[in-house]
């Protein structure tokens, strides 16, 4: 079986929503989906299949959500704040401290919104969050069938509890906090259902970890190389870079894409071999040193990406190296080593 889990990491989790459709576009399916946080959320909303619906709450999903006032973090970034707006943000600040903490409505009310209980517990893909109940410190790791009808959305926002939020008693008269302070991924709870294939989509978010796996459980990772930005600011502009890293970052690991900080089709060492074979030899030294690369295929690769970068072409799109060279070669700018290198580089043969 196949299981899905997702790390927990606030608003970094547009990351998840964009590998996702990566993964499912590439005709993987899932008995699992589990998600610890955010992650939880996500979980929910993937199982429904209504990816439209999950690409436009993350795309209109602002830091209200989470009491910050955002147009006041808009004008922060514009560097346009005046001190009515300074004052604003004060006053927000006092009743956030009169209340203990953010008034968590207007994320429930939004998990309620969004979610369709009902469609979830019919689909056969199976949910599963995890949470930490207050009284005794006690982890819990759930699935749709421990959820009692009509509770889900609370237990999501129970995996979502974070401690700046006002403190609530969300189920049954008991206290819970975010999954993260357990397990902010679940890999070994998707074990324990029989999942012997796990995707992972990591956040890069703190957070505990309790994972003892078999040897025999394979897991795939998909995780940025980039900061994803932060874990509190919900905006459209973020949630959309987000999204295309996830998409990218899960083609390279599903399609074995080349490349390190772009995305290459995947080619054999011998493919890249035959690029480089007119080289100069010393020239091909001098860049491997220079690069610390191992392999010409990984020579190649840096330089073509260091160009590409200096030249401010888009990472986040599918390459072929070949047509890149090609259009490197055309570069009137290049200086040596570099333009000596491209020019040597054959793009047919």
């Amino acid at each position: 079986m196949n299981g899905l889990a997702l790390e927990g990491g606030g608003a970094k989790g547009a990351y998840q929503v964009g590998a996702y459709l990566a993964l499912v576009n590439n005709g993987i399916k899932f008995n699992w989906i589990a998600g610890t946080s955010i992650g939880a959320l996500n979980a929910a909303l993937m199982i429904q299949n209504k990816p439209e619906k999950m690409i436009d709450l993350w795309l209109n999903t602002t830091t209200d959500i989470i009491g910050i006032n955002s147009n006041l973090i808009t004008k922060i970034k514009k560097k346009q704040i005046s001190f009515e707006d300074l004052k604003s943000g004060f006053n927000n600040l006092k009743k956030i401290f009169k209340n203990k903490g953010i008034d968590t409505k207007p994320f429930l009310d939004v998990i309620c919104q969004n979610i369709d209980e009902k469609k979830i517990r019919n689909k056969k893909t199976k949910f599963g969050l995890v949470t930490l109940k207050l009284k005794k410190m006690t982890p819990m790791e759930i699935t749709i069938d421990d959820i009692p009808e009509g509770k889900l959305s609370e237990y999501i926002m129970a995996s979502c509890y974070l401690p700046f939020f006002s403190f609530k008693k969300i189920i049954d008269g008991e206290y819970y906090l975010d999954g993260g302070f357990y397990n902010n991924l679940p890999l070994q709870f998707l074990e324990n259902q029989g999942c012997e294939t796990i995707y992972a989509i990591r956040l890069n978010s703190p957070g505990f970890k309790h994972n003892k796996l078999k040897k025999s459980t394979k897991v795939i990772e998909i995780k940025p190389k980039k900061s994803l930005g932060s874990m509190i600011l919900f905006d459209k502009d973020s949630c959309l870079l987000n999204m295309r890293r996830g998409f990218y970052d899960a083609l390279r690991v599903v399609k074995n894409l080349d490349g390190d900080n772009y995305y290459f089709y995947h080619q054999s060492d011998q493919y890249y071999e035959r690029i480089i074979r007119k080289a100069p030899q010393e020239l091909i030294i001098k860049l491997k040193k220079k690069y610390k690369a191992k392999t010409n295929k990984e020579l190649v690769i840096k330089v073509v990406e260091h160009l590409l970068e200096k030249a401010e072409i888009e990472h986040l799109s599918l390459y072929n190296i070949k047509k890149k060279i090609k259009y490197l070669k055309k570069d009137d700018s290049l200086k040596k080593p570099y333009k000596e290198f491209i020019i040597s580089c054959k793009t047919f043969w």
